[in-house]
């Protein structure tokens, strides 16, 4: 796809895609029996998430959640997280993974709340997605899904520290969409990235791995 020159998105874009490209490849190595967190750990075999070798070091990042809420690695931490990227007006790709994930995520409502996974919906069009819609927007698909948004260059940030990407794309009638990552990005308990889920998804194994995650 083009990718064009937009608010957050550099005009070295076609760059941070090639990035993503060697994340998601890098991935494959994964899912066998060691990462780090701070210490060596053992890891249960997966499914369909692509564990990396090592842990991928995120700085800390402040997003805006509903109610004026601040989503960060603290407001994050202790739970597994799997980030998706998206939009409220997508016409497509976005409301079929949030329906894939709902799957996923009545799979494991039975895990106590301390340390059950967690669905982070980050929209990449803040031009239309105020707190409170893109909230509203999410729990159609399930109530538990955590929702965030931010003004540049802080949104740019965060996605490009977690190797995704999007532009702004006009649209002939004036209008415009999003295109944007659609993988899923894993989040350790403390906030870091320790590895991705391509398409297509399979909610039964996705809920599979975070549960042994978790445990």
């Amino acid at each position: 796809m083009k990718i064009k020159h937009q608010r957050g998105i550099y005009s070295k874009s076609i760059l941070y895609i090639i990035l993503a490209a060697f994340a998601a490849g890098f991935g494959l190595w994964a899912g066998q029996h060691w990462m780090k967190t701070g210490k060596t750990a053992t890891v249960p075999a997966m499914q369909t998430v692509r564990m990396f070798p090592e842990v991928r070091q995120i700085p800390d990042f402040s997003l805006q959640g509903p109610d004026g809420k601040v989503v960060n690695k603290a407001s994050i931490s202790r739970h597994w997280t799997l980030v998706f990227l998206g939009f409220t007006h997508c016409p497509d790709i976005c409301p079929t993974t949030l329906g894939e994930l709902s799957k996923a995520q009545k799979a494991w409502e039975s895990v106590p709340a301390a340390t059950r996974p967690r669905v982070l919906f980050v929209s990449v069009d803040p031009e239309r997605d105020t707190a409170k819609a893109l909230a509203e927007y999410a729990a159609f698909f399930h109530q538990d899904t955590l929702t965030a948004t931010a003004p540049e260059p802080a949104l740019g940030d965060f996605v490009q520290s977690i190797a995704m990407v999007y532009a702004k794309k006009p649209l002939e009638n004036g209008d415009y969409t999003m295109d944007h990552s659609a993988s899923i990005v894993v989040l350790n308990p403390q906030g870091n990235e320790v590895g991705i889920i391509r398409p297509p998804f399979a909610p039964e194994k996705i809920a599979a791995d975070l549960l042994a995650l978790s445990k």
